[in-house]
């Protein structure tokens, strides 16, 4: 079983997520960056959702920068999955 737990980032990221598998830490992975906005903020903290633009186009145009795909467990994909 994954278990994801998340934190305030240090420095100008948004959040640090811890991930655990089978009760035991295998990895921690900062991202998302403060200074900017995000289409909406999913995490259950919610320290940036004032940043939420909600604006579709904007979405998709990130989505066309960066691609879709995004390895298990990186930056990219949580950024995708919890602010994208």
């Amino acid at each position: 079983m994954v278990r994801y737990k998340f934190f305030k980032g240090t420095g100008n990221k948004k959040y640090k997520v811890e991930i655990y598998v089978a009760g035991k830490k295998v990895k921690t992975t900062q991202f998302g960056d403060n200074r900017y906005e995000q289409y909406k903020d999913k995490v259950k903290l919610g320290l940036y959702s004032s940043k939420d633009h909600m604006d579709k186009s904007r979405r998709k145009k990130y989505y066309q920068r960066h691609g879709k795909d995004a390895k298990k467990w990186s930056a990219k994909y949580f950024s995708h999955k919890y602010l994208w």
